[in-house]
């Protein structure tokens, strides 16, 4: 396996590839998400390449834990939010993202909204392709619901994540 971690770099100006996950609060689908992803990049561990992973809210919620259902579901598969801590999406967050995966519609909309180039852009489900059906493709929220639909969401997530994950190393520069 070869990197090519430059291409991202001199795009954005700052190292390794960043992948940006944007839901509601930021305490449940994204961190899950994210948590996902960084957690896959570690077992691979791509020699030579940094892959970022973060999450955000379009609620605009700060320095939020992870709910507690959020925290015990995805503990269970070996992914630790127990540090997570929400932030708002903002327009540099995007900007300095080369990967952004909205979990729902209303999420995809707003980055469409606030400027995110459509070619860096997808609903999780969808991608590699463009979202077709923006509320198909979309995953159901969580949050005050019980266990089995923070299970739901988790194993959307986790299957969304792995389908994605070729896609997603190719963009990062891996190739085999």
């Amino acid at each position: 396996m070869t990197t090519d971690a430059n291409s991202s770099a001199e795009r954005s100006g700052k190292p390794g590839f960043r992948v940006l996950f944007v839901c509601t609060g930021n305490t449940c689908r994204s961190p899950m998400a994210e948590g996902i992803l960084k957690k896959l990049v570690s077992e691979l561990r791509p020699e030579g390449l940094t892959i970022e992973v973060q999450s955000a809210g379009t609620m605009g919620l700060s320095g939020h834990p992870a709910t507690e259902l959020a925290i015990a579901v995805a503990g269970e598969y070996g992914v630790d939010l127990s540090r997570h801590r929400s932030q708002a999406l903002t327009p540099q967050l995007l900007e300095n993202s080369d990967l952004v995966f909205a979990l729902a519609a209303e999420h995809f909309e707003t980055c469409r909204h606030l400027g995110k180039e459509p070619e860096r852009l997808f609903l999780l489900k969808a991608f590699p392709h463009a979202s077709r059906n923006l509320r198909q493709e979309s995953i159901d929220d969580p949050i005050g619901g019980d266990r089995s639909r923070y299970e739901k969401a988790y194993f959307e997530i986790d299957e969304a994540i792995r389908k994605a994950l070729p896609a997603i190393l190719q963009r990062a520069g891996i190739t085999s």
